[in-house]
């Protein structure tokens, strides 16, 4: 008999799936993992978890304590999760733009959320910079996930071992979804010494400041976009472009009729943001064949966003399906 005594204990270890949609016939082996298969649902349990568990052993955290940091949505339903379950309290910023669904499973834990205006991290408002100043004046311990190389750590230590193990080190080219930059940077590093030759492609949506940055060190102001949980209007810390090979920029557009085609062909519900990866791998795909290997990772389920890019009524809103278009 196989169980389990602590929620926590299923965090990692989640599948690869094969990707057939856009994967051209005589193209690359392409699979993606599927973090959705987390207890909260996303890639941020591997963080979070891995973040509190070291501060509490080094004695910079203790039951008790008041843990906070901003959140697109997944780290914020981590974080309120593993808070709960090692007896700390959690705040949760997030911008207007995150789901509802994301919003009231952060809820669910019972953990505090503010919600802030959509604005530049460096506007005192946002969701960045309210975090660091409630950390700052009320001592509370700030994950700080956007610069915290813990998060890194996270996935050199978990996600970048699982796929070697899982793909018996056939792995060619890892693509990855780049928000804090942490799982994208502690799985791509941990590839890399694996085998030098593995390429490392990080995904970017239109509009994120990372594409400049990381093609020519090039600080933009970037635009607004509407896919959640990847790019960013700052660098940060956890984001090591030396480990960068190759970035690829999707479309919102791009990026959510990808997800509900593959969840309309091959029966996979992810994120927006998975839509985007998938996206990227076929447009990486196109140059290789059979004797390669690709592994992209799906940050997040489908599930919290059904109010978002698997609404026809919200696609049509922003202007990504026609007013006359019906779902098929």
């Amino acid at each position: 008999m196989r169980t389990y005594d602590n929620i926590l204990d299923l965090i990692g270890h989640t599948p690869l799936l094969k990707l057939r949609t856009g994967i051209p016939p005589d193209g690359p082996r392409a699979y993606v993992k599927l973090e959705f298969f987390n207890p909260t649902g996303s890639v941020k349990d591997r963080m979070t978890l891995h973040i509190i568990k070291k501060a509490m052993a080094e004695g910079r955290l203790k039951a008790g304590d008041t843990v906070i940091d901003n959140t697109s949505g997944n780290t914020g339903s981590a974080l309120a999760m593993v808070a709960k379950l090692m007896g700390l309290k959690a705040i949760l910023t997030t911008p207007e733009k995150t789901s509802k669904e994301k919003i009231d499973l952060i809820k669910s834990y019972g953990a505090e959320l503010i919600i802030t205006p959509e604005v530049p991290h460096d506007d005192p408002r946002s969701f960045y910079a309210v975090a660091r100043r409630l950390a700052k004046e009320k001592g509370y311990f700030d994950l700080d996930q956007y610069d915290s190389q813990d998060n890194v750590e996270s996935h050199y230590l978990s996600t970048g071992p699982e796929i070697w193990e899982d793909t018996d080190g056939q792995i060619t080219h890892f693509v990855c979804g780049i928000g804090t930059g942490g799982t994208f940077s502690g799985a791509a590093r941990f590839l890399k010494e694996k085998n030098h030759k593995i390429k490392a492609i990080a995904v970017d949506p239109e509009g994120s400041m990372f594409t400049d940055y990381i093609r020519y060190r090039k600080e933009t102001a970037g635009h607004p976009y509407k896919v959640e949980g990847i790019g960013s209007d700052v660098m940060t810390g956890a984001m090591h472009p030396d480990v960068v090979d190759e970035i690829i920029t999707v479309s919102d557009k791009d990026s959510f009729h990808r997800a509900r085609l593959i969840a309309r062909e091959e029966g996979i519900s992810a994120g927006g943001s998975s839509g985007t990866v998938a996206y990227a791998m076929e447009q990486a795909a196109r140059d290789l064949g059979p004797e390669s290997l690709m592994v992209g990772i799906f940050a997040d389920s489908g599930i919290k966003y059904l109010s978002k890019c698997y609404s026809d009524d919200w696609m049509r809103r922003q202007g990504f399906m026609p007013q006359e278009e019906v779902a098929r």
